[in-house]
Parts: structure tokens; C-alpha cells; sequence
């Protein structure tokens, strides 16, 4: 129902004060509330207050509104809130007739909230109202009803013009009515109503915060539900189409294969996206496997037991099975070799082969490993490589979690490499909420500064991906742009203020920490609002830049709830 047609109902109601309570919240305490409407207003404080599964944040002079059965609660109080509560009771008048009966529940249970426009002015109304429900002798009690008429018309007239409530409230709320009834007919008008707001104003609210629209976010639901029936149940694919909302077995096949590149049929073949498959089970070898790389087809009679890897990465990939390569490289320059500090507490008996731009072939070939694992980088070395053992060659920049997949192929290992990839899917999803509960629509950035210029890194960029597509925070306007292909954007310190970012990671290292203290030296970085308010986090950018692997991309994961969350 359009909000206007929504909010028309009220000429036809009756209010009536049932009480009126200022009081104070402090951290740690609960709201005691009354089994009736209510109005908030906090007057100090910051907060949240959640209403039916809505998170609604506090601050001084915000309004909100809850129905009589709204499950209501408080969350992250940071401060003591000073607030009025005024609970009251709204029926339909006698006069309006049966046909109103029908929309009454949905209407007086409206949630809502605002930042009023007026506020020194409604602070008055709400302090004499307080006065005046205090006083309840003679007619005081007959004109606090009256000002909460007024009140009401007034929070109802800004809500008509401003729309239901910020961005991010709407977006939570459409975002948990589409994860509850991704298996119905769900359609962009009927979204948009959900939140009373236009299809094209809910289309740019999604597009703001997550990156994508309504019916995008419909189809990632549908898409992830349908992949995970395929992976791990025996039902049809009918009945998967039929499940998650699909009558027509042709259009859901080709909507899966739009999404993933690959039919339904096909995928469930496979171990992760068609990259790596077993063959049928009549092949009279058990084990054998056929793993597709950018040379080909490699065929594995048995599980090989010494594996050699040419890129840190994949030693992380094999530490988080619990396995050790036989041989690996470090990080460094040509000539040093080492290892990240985060995988040193993992490190086995194993043959250092040198670093990923400078392999030492003599201890290879000494090594005698019966697999070799490479990137493109090595793509020169490749038929060398070839003659000491079968060798994969993959993109270096190639998915994480595709890659794990095949090691987990590799080393008879499937369950636990999907194990792992669940239980990444399900933290990533649980912060992810816990971050748009926090930072309610605010934008994150990151940023790396070089010797000419700033990388303002983008979703492109494997880490930046992380951020703004497993953890789905708000990427700048300034990067939001349906063209964006690049890993990042190099931009002049001029340009810094232009990114207009919340918070902004900031990446460092010894290579460049001149040009970190020089930006930081700069009149335009002291004037970012983020570094005024603290919400600047310097992190290791060896390590936010060179993680490729399970492990550390973990260790992002965990640093950006560290910063954002403090935990």
C-alpha cells in the first residue's frame, strides 16, 4: 500500500495517552515497556533499539515508533540514554465503517522512526505533554491527548514527506523479508510497498548499501539455497526449482547457469564450479580425478604424496586441510626467502625452494615431488616443470575458495574443504550482519599509498572482494560505478577528500612508509572526517595484499571485525 494511502487511514482514528515516562538507560539495562503503541524520543544517548527483528539506531532527538505487539529490545548501548516514552492507544472511530477493519492491525502496528526536522519545537510539545499528563486533573488529561494528536500529525507529515525511514532500515527490512520468502513470487513493487517507497527509490537504496538491486538480491538467495540442495541433498532438479520458487524447470536452469556458468546438472557433477570433478563411478580406478587448469587436463591416478608448491598461497591452502607440501617457496625478494607470520606457527619439516619470482629447480628436481603446483608466473617454466612431475598451472589470482576445492580433491580431502568453505560463508554472513547492524550504511575504503599516488582498491581487487562482497559493506560512491573493473583507482592526495569514505583501511609497510607519513602530513587527510573521528585502521598490507590463501583471508576477516566491531 502506497504510504500516502497508508497514512490516510489516520483521519479516521481516535487516540487516547495511557502514559508517559522520562527516564534513563544505561549500558547493560532493557527498555520496560507497556503492551501498547509507543512513541520513543531519545533526548542524549546513543544506541540501538531493535523492533521486530529491525535494527533502529539512537541518537539525540530520534523518534521511533513501535505497535502494541512489537517485540522491542535494546542493543549496544554506549552511553546512558536520556529518553520520554509516551504509550498510547489508537482505535478506529465508529464512523469510519467495517471496511477499515481489514488494514486497522496492519496500521496501528506501523514501525517506523525519524530524525525530526523540527526538533527544538517537538521538544517542547512532548516536554508540556509530559506536563500536562502529569498534572491528569480536569481537562489536562483531555489536552495531553490533544497534543499527542498534534504530535502524531506532525512525525506523520515528515514521515510523508521523507519517506518510511533511513536507507539502511529499509534495506534490512526487505532484505529479511526476502531471505524468509525467497521461495514466493516476490516482485520489486510489492518490495517496494513493503518499505512504502517507490521501485526506483528502494532500487538506488540497494544499490547504495549492498551493491546490487532487490531482484539481484532475490536471485543470490535463490541461487545460494538452490547450490547448496545440488551439493548435498538427492533431489531432482525440479524439485530444487520448485523449492526455492521456480515453476519452470527451463527458466531456473537458465537462471542458474547466468549465475554460476554452469547448468545445474553440471554443477552438482562437480566439486566447485565445474573446475574440478570426479570421474563416474563405473571408472575401474576409485580415485581417479580429472582437474581442469589453464594448460589442460591433468588426470590423477592416486592421491600424490609429495606435492611441491611454487606460491605461498597454496602451502596456505594445504596447511588449513592439515597437510605439508614436500617443498615451498617463501615470500621476499629474489634472493630472500621467508614465510608470513601468520602461517609460522603452521610450518612442518619441508624443502624451501626458493621464492615464488626466483625458484631454486636444483632443490626441486632434488626434491623428486610427485605433483608440482603453479601460477601463471611460472608459465615460461612450465615444460621444465613438467619433466620433474605432473604440474596444475592456475591464475595467481584465481578464487581462494575454487582453489581449496581442488586441494581438497588433491588430498582426498572434499568434506573438509567444504566444511572449511561453510563455515567461512557462515561467519562471513554473520558479521556481515552484525557490521550493516553497526554501521548502518556508512562507507568503508581502502586505501594504499604508492610513490605518485593513492590505490583506492575496488571489488575487483581480491581483498577489496572481501570487503565488499563476502562482508557486503558499503564500497565509496567515489568506486560504486557499474563499470568498475579495475583491482583500483590511483588517485592524487587532491582527490582524497572526493572519496567522502566512513572509515578507511589504510594499507602500510616498510617499502612505503615515507609515503604513508607523507599523506598523513597532508592538510587534505587531517581533513577527513574519518581521521577527525578515529575511524582510520593501519594494517599490514604484505598481508592484506599478498593473502591469497584460507588462512589469510581469515586473518582479514578477522581484523576488520576487530576495527569495526572491536571484537
Amino acid at each position: 500500500m502506497p504510504l500516502q494511502e497508508h497514512l490516510s487511514f489516520w483521519n479516521d482514528i481516535a487516540v487516547r495517552v495511557l502514559d508517559v515516562r522520562r527516564e534513563i538507560l544505561l549500558p547493560g539495562s532493557q527498555l520496560q515497556r507497556l503492551p501498547e503503541n509507543m512513541l520513543f524520543f531519545a533526548w542524549s544517548g546513543y544506541g540501538s533499539l531493535l523492533i521486530d527483528g529491525t535494527t533502529y539506531s539512537l541518537s539525540p532527538f530520534s523518534v521511533r515508533h513501535a505497535g502494541k505487539d512489537a517485540a522491542i529490545s535494546m542493543e549496544a548501548i554506549t552511553e546512558p540514554i536520556e529518553y520520554t516514552v509516551i504509550y498510547y492507544r489508537a482505535e478506529l472511530m465508529p464512523s469510519a465503517g467495517g471496511e477499515l477493519a481489514a488494514v486497522e492491525e496492519a496500521l496501528l502496528q506501523m514501525p517506523f522512526g525519524i530524525q525530526p526536522s523540527k526538533r527544538l519545537s517537538l521538544h517542547q510539545v512532548v516536554e508540556q505533554l509530559e506536563l500536562k499528563w502529569g498534572m491528569r486533573q480536569g481537562i489536562e488529561g483531555f489536552h495531553a491527548n490533544a497534543l499527542l494528536q498534534g504530535l502524531l500529525y506532525e512525525l506523520l507529515k515528515q514521515l510523508l514527506a521523507e519517506g518510511y525511514q533511513t536507507p539502511s532500515e529499509a534495506v534490512a527490512i526487505v532484505m529479511k523479508h526476502i531471505d524468509a520468502n525467497y521461495n514466493k513470487p516476490l516482485k520489486l513493487d510489492v518490495l517496494a510497498g513493503l518499505v512504502h517507497c517507490s521501485s526506483r527509490q528502494l532500487q538506488r537504496w540497494f544499490n547504495g548499501q549492498k551493491q546490487l538491486g532487490p531482484m539481484e538480491y532475490v536471485i543470490k538467495v535463490r541461487m545460494s539455497h538452490a547450490a547448496e540442495l545440488l551439493r548435498h541433498t538427492d533431489a531432482t532438479i525440479q524439485e530444487i526449482a520448485l523449492s526455492i520458487g521456480y515453476r519452470d524447470l527451463y527458466y531456473f536452469s537458465r537462471a542458474f547457469k547466468n549465475y554460476y556458468g554452469i547448468a545445474p546438472q553440471d554443477f552438482r557433477r562437480t566439486s566447485l564450479a565445474g573446475e574440478v570433478y570426479a570421474l563416474a563411478a563405473s571408472q575401474t580406478i576409485d580415485d581417479a580425478a580429472v582437474i581442469k587448469h589453464r594448460k589442460g587436463e591433468l588426470r590423477l591416478q592416486r592421491l600424490p604424496k609429495r606435492i611441491a608448491v611454487l606460491d605461498v598461497q597454496y602451502a596456505d591452502q594445504l596447511f588449513t586441510l592439515k597437510e605439508q607440501p614436500a617443498g615451498s617457496v617463501g615470500i621476499g625478494g629474489a634472493e630472500i626467502s621467508c614465510f608470513p607470520d601468520y602461517l609460522q606457527n603452521k610450518l612442518g619439516q619441508f624443502t624451501v625452494l626458493g621464492t615464488c619470482e626466483r625458484i631454486d629447480m636444483h632443490a626441486l628436481a632434488e626434491l623428486q615431488p610427485d605433483l608440482i603446483v603453479c601460477t601463471d608466473l611460472h608459465e615460461r617454466l612450465y615444460p621444465k616443470l613438467c619433466q620433474f612431475a605432473p604440474t596444475l598451472l592456475f591464475d595467481r589470482n584465481e578464487d581462494w575458495r575454487k582453489i581449496l576445492g581442488i586441494f581438497g580433491v588433491i588430498t582426498g580431502k572434499k568434506q573438509e574443504a567444504e566444511r572449511i568453505l561453510m563455515a567461512y560463508r557462515e561467519k562471513t554472513e554473520k558479521l556481515s550482519d552484525m557490521l550493516a547492524d553497526k554501521l548502518r550504511g556508512q562507507h568503508v575504503a581502502i586505501i594504499r599509498p604508492r610513490e605518485t599516488s593513492i590505490r583506492l582498491h575496488t571489488a575487483s581487487h581480491r581483498t577489496g572482494a572481501v570487503l565488499y562482497a563476502d562482508l557486503r559493506l558499503p564500497a565509496p560512491f567515489y568506486i560504486t560505478g557499474e563499470s568498475v573493473s579495475d583491482t583500483a583507482y590511483h588517485i592524487s592526495i587532491e582527490d582524497l577528500p572526493g572519496v567522502n569514505a566512513n572509515h578507511y583501511f589504510l594499507l602500510s609497510n616498510d617499502m612505503f612508509k615515507e609515503q604513508v607519513l607523507s599523506m598523513q602530513r597532508s592538510i587534505e587527510w587531517n581533513s577527513l572526517h574519518a581521521v577527525k573521528q578515529q575511524c582510520v585502521y593501519t594494517v599490514d598490507a604484505s598481508t592484506w595484499i599478498g593473502s591469497y590463501g584460507p588462512t589469510g583471508i581469515n586473518r582479514i576477516v578477522d581484523e576488520v571485525a576487530q576495527s569495526l566491531l572491536g571484537a
